[in-house]
């Protein structure tokens, strides 16, 4: 293969999955060896958190200087409001990173997490990675290219009767009987062939994107955990607007959402959830 020029700037989505790799073969690596913290209750964070996004950061940053970088930990993000608060996902051009979705599977040996980049301009997703190291599985997409499982193309299927789709459920870290989510949870239940709850929203919507799942929502999710599987999920067809008004694109500064495989489905489960 040809190297590229030298004034010829790299591809996005190339350096986008060069970094969602490096960051799963660094979490692979810290398997076993990490120290656990809490950033709040039931809210963790490891050392292989931390060493993930460094390692993103550097790859993109290196490629491409001038863009900003939005980061779900701490570190070398400072000043960032946290997610829920205005400005906590950024403006303008920038790369928008979750280093680890899905901590506390990561903590716990469940294997279901992985690593999310996503390259927006305001509310344009432009590209997409979300990388499961575990699997080998890499999700892909190009605003307006389509939709790609380790390099071959997904599209979501027509499944049009919501009782015959699975669904997957979003809990916040700290859930109580009267939290909203428990009530969406036994609103749609029943509708259903069966709820799922992963722990890891950028897995959801991957897994929606080929397949897998068929409806998915989240009440309040931050920027980081959503915003390359909202672009995966849509290139492959996925019907995704905003929870509270129809919104598209979701804005990422308040990314809840309801996304389903089909309008069909999309139409039936969204009479079901509270406004």
């Amino acid at each position: 293969m040809n190297a590229p020029a030298a004034n010829q700037s790299p591809d996005p989505l190339a350096v986008c999955e060069q970094a969602a790799r490096a960051g799963g073969a660094l979490l692979l690596d810290w398997m076993g060896r990490f120290r656990i913290h809490q950033k709040g209750p039931r809210d963790l964070v490891t050392e292989a958190d931390f060493a993930s996004q460094r390692e993103i950061r550097r790859i993109v940053l290196e490629a491409f200087p001038d863009h900003g970088f939005v980061g779900e930990e701490a570190e070398g993000t400072a000043g960032q409001p946290p997610a829920g608060e205005p400005g906590h996902a950024g403006s303008g051009l920038r790369w928008i990173v979750d280093p680890l979705d899905g901590t506390t599977n990561y903590v716990h040996g469940f294997p279901a997490w992985c690593v999310s980049v996503a390259l927006a301009r305001d509310d344009e997703l432009l590209v997409a990675t979300i990388h499961d190291p575990l699997r080998n599985e890499c999700f892909t997409a190009r605003q307006g290219g389509g939709g790609f499982l380790n390099g071959e193309p997904i599209h979501v299927p027509a499944v049009t009767d919501l009782s015959e789709s699975i669904a997957a459920v979003s809990f916040p870290p700290r859930v109580e009987a009267h939290t909203p989510a428990v009530a969406d949870f036994l609103a749609v239940l029943p509708h259903v062939h069966s709820v799922r709850r992963t722990g890891s929203t950028a897995l959801n919507l991957a897994w929606l994107a080929c397949g897998r799942l068929h409806v998915f929502w989240a009440r309040r999710i931050a920027c980081w955990d959503a915003a390359a599987g909202f672009l995966i999920a849509q290139e492959a067809g996925a019907t995704l607007r905003g929870f509270q008004s129809d919104q598209e694109p979701v804005p990422l500064e308040d990314p809840a959402f309801l996304v389903t495989s089909t309008p069909e489905l999309f139409d039936a489960v969204k009479p079901l959830l509270r406004r």
